[in-house]
Parts: C-alpha cells; sequence; structure tokens
C-alpha cells in the first residue's frame, strides 16, 4: 500500500522475512462512480461517509497503516479505482478523514495533512503492551520508549516497530489507569516508562 501511508511492524516484518500480504478486497460501493464524489444530498452524504470511514479503517487494519497523508491518498488504490476511472479529489479525501477524526477513530497532525489512524486505539494498543509486560515479568521496570519499540526483545510483539506517536499514546493511555508512570527525556524515543 506505501503510496499514501505510512505503515509499520507487521508490514517491516514482512518486508524482511519476504511474506507478502494478501490483497485487500475492496466492497461493492469501491466499484460505484459516485461514491468517489461528496454527495450534495444530507441523507446520501451520511451514508456515503459512514461507508468511507469503515472502509478507511478496514484498509488500514489489513496493511498495518497508521497514517494517511492526504495528497498522497488520491493516487493510493483506497481511494482510486482505475477499473472504473475513478480518483477521489484532495478535498474529497479530505472531508472523509476529517469525518474519521470526528468519529473518535483518528487525530489530525499538527498541520491537517495527514491523520494518525485508529484502526486500533491507543488504549488498545497499551492493553497490548501491558499484557506483555506482565508476560515477561517486567512489572516495576523502567524502559525507554526506545527500548519498548526497537529493542529485540520485543521483535515479534504485535507492538514492534509501532509509530513513536502512537506508541507515546497508548503509554500515556496506560499511564491514566494507573498502570504505567511516564518519564521526560531529551527526545521523544527517550523517554522513559515505568510499569507499575
Amino acid at each position: 500500500c506505501g503510496c499514501c501511508c505510512f505503515g509499520f511492524g507487521a508490514s517491516m516484518s514482512q518486508a524482511q522475512s519476504g511474506t507478502t500480504v494478501e490483497a485487500f478486497h475492496f466492497p461493492a460501493f469501491h466499484s460505484f462512480a459516485p461514491a468517489y464524489t461528496k454527495q450534495p444530498v444530507k441523507s446520501t452524504l451520511q451514508k456515503q461517509t459512514a461507508l468511507w470511514c469503515d472502509l478507511t479503517l478496514d484498509y488500514c487494519r489489513h496493511y498495518n497503516v497508521l497514517w494517511l497523508d492526504i495528497v498522497k491518498a488520491t493516487n493510493c488504490s483506497l481511494f482510486v479505482n482505475p477499473s472504473i476511472a475513478r480518483r477521489m479529489r484532495g478535498e474529497d479525501v479530505a472531508y472523509f478523514l476529517g469525518a474519521l477524526v470526528e468519529r473518535g477513530d483518528a487525530i489530525w497532525d499538527a498541520s491537517r495533512s495527514r491523520c494518525l489512524v485508529f484502526w486500533r486505539r491507543p488504549e488498545e494498543w497499551g492493553d497490548i503492551i501491558y499484557r506483555w509486560i506482565e508476560a515477561t515479568g517486567n512489572n516495576g521496570s523502567l524502559m525507554t520508549v526506545y527500548e519498548l519499540r526497537l529493542s529485540e526483545t520485543t521483535r515479534n510483539e504485535p507492538f514492534h516497530a509501532l509509530d513513536l506517536e502512537m506508541m507515546l499514546l497508548a503509554l500515556s493511555a496506560l499511564e491514566s489507569t494507573g498502570k504505567a508512570a511516564l518519564f521526560s527525556g531529551e527526545k521523544s524515543d527517550s523517554v522513559g516508562v515505568k510499569f507499575l
């Protein structure tokens, strides 16, 4: 998928091991030409918006994509269907990603040019990380974000190579539930975390 998106983890592992991801199967509406233009009738637009938001989450989950870039998305198979000669305009991509943000399924970056997609919410990532912490007996230990994301000990975990911003959101979610305490570092990757 690399044309519009920034993946992580499984995509990198698959590239290293030589395995490929099975092709994504688009729903029928992806082959319906009017779906690629924001509809003027409110009830139709609501349904269209729900379809594109759900498709975006499914597509990103399938390819382990966390970031979608508006400009690059106009060339991505998510928003392009060459078999019907349709490509969504950038302003419409921005509208549907904005709806994803409004639903709580994504957040914009500071420039509002790309968004972090929550096909798995930060709280869910936090739970996965904490289960690993408990399973490996690391409760009470102090680790850096870098160690959690990129060390050999996490290589086979779903959160290995997780996007830094998503990792920080996951750890903040753990902190808000009293399962972790974060300590400032000079850089984001050197933030310390103590698991409680």
